[in-house]
């Protein structure tokens, strides 16, 4: 099962390439009508403008298959793999109220590294899962669709808490 999720861009990205083009221009202008030196920065902002456009852009891929979840980052310029799972190291998988999240919460009792592969999109509900990699736990928040939830379920059963139960 592959479940792709493409990140919807913050409205301070927006923002800021905004500004990285009204400056473009005003760079321009200002090389136009009073010194060619105000050429290089436009320059400098236009390819500012360039690379930041090509690395906000994020859209990922959710493989569960074979025992295990891949995460990958799906780019113009090819695939990387983030993490690959086994369905074994999953510790959890919650909503991010549930109480059994709490400890793992900003404050919380056990402080984990969290990584943010969601779509930012209100309504599109994500899931926190706790998982094991490489010997050292991690948060992932996770848009899990209700099979690739009944898929974990099956595999490893006592890591899926406080969900509905899907049928």
């Amino acid at each position: 099962m592959v479940i792709s999720v493409s990140r919807k861009p913050r409205s301070s990205e927006r923002v800021l390439k905004g500004v990285m083009i009204g400056c473009a221009v005003l760079f321009l202008l200002q090389g136009i009508l009073f010194s060619t030196g105000f050429m290089l920065p436009c320059f400098l902002m236009v390819i500012c403008y360039y690379w930041y456009s090509r690395s906000c852009g994020r859209e990922y891929e959710y493989t569960l298959a074979d025992e295990t979840l891949r995460i990958e980052r799906v780019s113009d310029a090819g695939r990387r793999l983030l993490h690959e799972i086994p369905f074994d190291q999953i510790r959890l998988i919650c909503r991010p109220d549930a109480p059994e999240a709490a400890p793992y919460r900003k404050g919380g009792s056990i402080r984990i590294k969290k990584v943010d592969y969601t779509s930012y999109q209100e309504d599109v509900p994500y899931y926190t899962m706790i998982a094991e990699e490489d010997g050292r736990a991690l948060k992932l928040l996770l848009d899990l669709n209700p099979e690739a939830i009944r898929m974990i379920r099956r595999k490893n059963r006592e890591a899926v808490r406080s969900l509905p139960v899907i049928r």
